[in-house]
């Protein structure tokens, strides 16, 4: 976390000048893989077979122009690098190139390649071959012995094997340290990744570094048996020369491996690294986090393995997004067919339900129009009953109608019983084309479906295009056959209201028609009990009513106030009574009814006993006389002459 920090500090603090402070930080620290080439030089050149103080001029003289050159070299191949880093971190900028992030992000990929044969080419030119040639003109200008020229070979070998430690270390520590300016720079898309990836593959960098380190063992300690074996020639001291040789092995082999041990770790992290970012992102990603991106930290296989990976969860979270937008979807089509449902089935009354239903497909869904259309009793036109917005309450205040056998979709809906839209399924012919209605992109028509009738259609306006997919047709059906069988289900209700009242009129009438021959007698249909009434006492009038017919009233009188509870005992009481009453009344007129047919039973009976005219005459007049107490009874026969 401090390191990050201190980063970010710094990176702040000096924008792309970072980039090559950190290039110079890397060429310092590199100069240790020059360290056993340096060494090599020392033990296989013997001072005293050079110049006094020579080298010790020469040398550094030639490091520092080498390191100033190489570092104007990293510079010139990360300009657009440091320009880039210096609008990222707020500081102006000269250039801004379109192409500049992928410019800028091919130059970090590629940077330790070039940076690494740069750095051997200009090493060996600038320190090497320098040094070198003045050493074997020194030389052979102040000695004669003919193996003097050795030396030349020495530094030749052992500058060669420093520059080799120096170009690979620093290639290893350049990629290393710059892989937080690769992680700023990294192109958000794929191509661009691909396109300006640039560094080396495993497979040839792995193979560089053994032939590398194979040619720097040979360089450093190859040179030490011709020195030994030199010296072996010029003395006797054969013991001593045995000795150093010993230890010059001994020394230049710690080195060596040191040197291999520092590139063999640096090279391990190149590949642990990536791998572990990308076994901590599996593990991101298996806890369900898909915005979790692996960094691009290595430029070969692994980079292009982590690129894809990288585009492969980029489009699983599209994808993820795009299932959940399809949820959302869904669940708000769900929920506005449950809103839908509940409204046409707590509402009997067609024109209420009708309103609801279509502001409800306004809010949820957001149309342009809803309009609903009903067949009339010709099933020829269908009626605009209910419309939403400015444009609803215009089409009807005109009474718009349209012709079923027309062919726009509202009649091609009806007609078809199936939906029916635009673009989708048919073309701009279909279109409605209202002059109310100018924004209108798209159009859809369903049918209103109940049980195996059409009763209308659903006509829905969007000024999106292509608003009205399949899925959502789908759904929007279900919703207008709920809206129908809702539709269907009122009508029902109010046919059966309607036969009800008609029900309740027949009866108040049967009962005023029964009650009013009964009630033309008031004294016996009258009773009380009690004192006579006082001025004082608090009165309580409950009436007696049958199905909405009063047929009178109970009259109580107590000198005290009446509570809810008597008067609730009254009304139930009056109830009862209405009911006795009325079957009394039923149960009386049923009586009646019986006489009257047995009365006529028997008249009948001794009518069809008599033979005779006269006989007939006779029993129809005694009869009827008899039986009405009548004082007088007359049976007369006439012919009316026709007209």
């Amino acid at each position: 976390m401090s390191s990050n920090i201190s980063f970010e500090r710094l990176f702040a603090r000096l924008g792309g000048w970072h980039l090559a402070l950190i290039i110079g930080l890397v060429q310092v620290i590199a100069i240790l893989g020059a360290i056993p080439g340096i060494v090599s030089i020392r033990v296989n050149t013997p001072s005293g077979e050079l110049q006094p103080g020579f080298l010790a001029i020469l040398a550094p003289a030639l490091i520092v122009v080498t390191f100033l050159t190489l570092l104007l070299v990293g510079m010139r191949l990360t300009t657009t690098a440091r320009k880039r880093l210096d609008e990222i971190s707020g500081k102006p900028s000269t250039i801004t190139p379109p192409n500049d992030e992928l410019a800028a992000w091919r130059e970090l990929t590629s940077l330790t390649i070039r940076y690494g044969l740069a750095s051997v080419a200009i090493a060996f030119v600038l320190n090497v071959i320098p040094t070198t040639a003045l050493v074997a003109i020194s030389d052979r200008s102040t000695s004669t012995s003919a193996l003097v020229p050795g030396n030349a070979i020495s530094i030749l070998m052992g500058g060669s094997a420093a520059v080799l430690g120096y170009a690979i270390l620093a290639t290893f520590l350049l990629g290393r340290f710059t892989l937080p300016f690769r992680l700023l720079l990294t192109p958000e898309d794929f191509e661009s990744q691909m396109k300006g990836r640039a560094g080396v593959l495993v497979l040839s960098k792995f193979l560089v570094l053994m032939f590398a380190i194979i040619i720097i063992s040979i360089l450093i300690l190859a040179p030490i048996g011709y020195q030994q074996a030199s010296r072996i020639l010029l003395t006797k001291d054969i013991s001593t020369i045995f000795q150093d040789l010993q230890t010059h092995i001994i020394a230049l082999s710690v080195l060596v491996l040191a040197l291999g041990i520092a590139i063999a770790y640096l090279a391990s992290r190149s590949i642990s690294d990536p791998v572990t970012d990308l076994l901590k992102t599996f593990d991101r990603i298996e806890q369900g986090d898909l915005s979790a991106r692996a960094p691009i930290s290595a430029t070969d296989e692994l980079g292009i393995v982590i690129i894809h990976f990288n585009r492969m969860v980029a489009r699983l979270e599209s994808l993820q997004g795009y299932l959940e937008q399809q949820v959302t979807e869904r669940t708000k089509q769900l929920s506005a067919t449950n809103e839908i449902g509940r409204v046409a089935a707590s509402s009997l009354d067609p024109s209420e339900m009708l309103s609801s239903i279509v502001n409800l497909f306004t809010e949820k869904f957001g149309y342009y129009f809803v309009g609903v259309y009903l067949l009339d009793s010709s099933e020829k036109w269908a009626e605009l009953k209910e419309a939403s917005g400015e444009a609803g309450k215009l089409l009807l205040k005109s009474r718009h109608r349209t012709d079923v056998s027309s062919s726009n979709l509202v009649g091609l809906a009806i007609r078809d019983r199936a939906p029916k839209s635009y673009p989708h399924t048919t073309g701009e012919k279909y279109r409605a084309n209202l002059p109310v209605l100018p924004y209108t992109r798209s159009e859809l028509a369903l049918p209103l479906l109940a049980s195996d009738r059409v009763i209308g259609a659903l006509n829905l306006h969007s000024v999106r295009e292509t608003d009205f997919s399949p899925d959502v047709v789908s759904t929007l059906q279900n919703m207008a056959n709920q809206v129908a069988i809702a539709l269907e289900n009122a009508r029902l209700f109010q046919d059966a209201q309607q036969n009800i009242r008609e029900l309740r009129a027949i009866q108040k009438q049967y009962l005023f028609t029964g009650w009013s021959g009964i009630t033309s007698q008031p004294e016996e249909l009258e009773y009380g009990v009690g004192d006579e009434s006082d001025e004082k006492a608090r009165q309580m009038e409950i009436p007696i009513s049958l199905r909405d017919q009063i047929l009178g009233q109970i009259r109580l009188e107590s000198p005290e106030e009446w509570t809810p509870e008597e008067e609730s005992l009254v009304s139930a009481v009056a109830t009862q009574a209405a009911v006795a009453l009325e079957n009394a009344r039923l149960v009386s007129e049923s009586r009646q009814i019986a006489l009257r047919e047995r009365m006529l039973s028997e008249i009948n009976s001794k009518i069809w006993a008599s033979t005779t005219v006269e006989g007939v005459m006779q029993t129809v007049v005694k009869e009827l006389g008899r039986r009405y107490d009548a004082s007088r009874a007359t049976i007369e026969l006439t012919l009316d002459e026709a007209e």
